[in-house]
């Protein structure tokens, strides 16, 4: 092949290669001028078609939470409680206190004690003169009409006894009765400027109120009269308990207590420094296993002494939990408390657990 020829070939190579250049860069100018159009219709075909989907995690509040408050607790069998609270706040628990499922109640009003007959009936009572009442565990609440005073109608503690029998104590010193399970109530005192805090049966005609200003309160023929006894307590009284018909606590601020060993008829004031309790107590009540009163009160403080006010021990709850309790139930060698928390003692051991906060 002579010097043209190849001249020729690569010419025309040449060619080949512009042509083929030419080509590529029109798909691509094409490819490009498409593209925004293309993206323009994915997004809006997107928009139209797509329907976006939130994946959101279920927040499930606890049945018992930081903000709740309960006042009253009830034990209605070997392992089932009920316990009522602020807001109008109804609990079952049935394992004993572990754990607890919320019940729906017809008030918003606090509730400041809950009582139990059996599995079956129960009576809660709170402010505003609220009463309530279930007979099917708890399923449903109905509110009930109960004596008011064009005054103040605070209802604080509420206990319940055979044959369908309850009592209810409150502001105004309110003395309320019910034979029916709590369906009607009557009015079994005249009102007047004092604070009824706790009400007890001792025996058939036999009660007890522990009142304000240092007051014990007691009838001997079933709640149609009532003698007032001042102690030599400086300070109210919020709870009352006996152990047998003879012995009896009274317990409130300020670290009170005095006792009865007569039925009532004298009473011995238990100054702070021997007892070593100053906090406020809010309950009190007898433990038959460990065979001493046990009591407890404001920031985390509880005391165990015995029959004969001898011997006493006051501490903290732990070292972690200075919240206050308002009631307490006593269960063999422990209790259940509940007030800013709910928690469980050994009494014997002194083992705090927080069952739920």
């Amino acid at each position: 092949m002579n010097m043209s020829e190849n001249n020729t070939a690569v010419e025309q190579m040449s060619g080949t290669s512009k042509a083929a250049d030419s080509i590529g860069q029109k798909i691509a100018k094409l490819i490009l001028s498409i593209m925004p159009w293309a993206i323009v219709g994915t997004l809006l075909w997107a928009g139209i078609f797509v329907k976006p989907t939130a994946v959101i995690e279920e927040v499930i509040p606890p049945e018992i939470n930081v903000r709740d408050n309960i006042f009253g607790i009830s034990k209605v069998s070997s392992d089932v409680y009920m316990a009522a609270g602020n807001y109008g706040k109804i609990l079952v628990s049935t394992d004993k206190g572990r754990t607890w499922k919320n019940q729906s109640a017809p008030t918003e009003s606090h509730l400041q004690d809950i009582s139990s007959w059996d599995e079956n009936y129960s009576v809660a009572v709170g402010n505003d003169g609220v009463t309530l009442r279930t007979e099917d565990g708890g399923k449903t609440w109905v509110e009930v009409e109960s004596p008011k005073s064009e005054t103040a109608n605070k209802l604080l503690r509420v206990h319940t006894y055979p044959n369908g029998e309850a009592w209810a104590v409150g502001e105004m010193g309110m003395i309320l009765q019910s034979n029916d399970y709590g369906k009607t109530w009557n009015q079994m005192r005249e009102e007047e400027d004092v604070f009824m805090n706790d009400i007890v049966r001792v025996d058939e005609t036999t009660l007890f109120i522990a009142g304000e200003f240092g007051l014990v309160f007691k009838s001997t023929d079933n709640g149609k009269t009532w003698k007032d006894t001042q102690t030599d307590s400086p300070n109210s009284f919020t709870a009352v308990a006996f152990r047998n018909p003879q012995e009896g606590v009274v317990v409130g601020l300020g670290g009170a207590i005095v006792a009865t060993q007569d039925e009532g008829e004298t009473w011995t004031y238990i100054d702070p420094k021997k007892s070593g309790m100053t906090e406020h107590l809010m309950d009190v009540d007898w433990s038959e296993e460990t065979n001493q009163w046990v009591a407890v009160g404001n920031k985390g403080k509880w005391i165990k002494f015995s029959a004969d006010m001898t011997q006493f021990n006051s501490s903290n709850m732990s070292a972690t939990d200075l919240t206050s309790h308002t009631e307490l139930v006593i269960d063999g060698s422990s209790f259940l408390a509940v007030g800013q928390t709910v928690g469980s003692m050994d009494i014997k051991s002194d083992e705090w657990t927080l069952l739920a906060d």
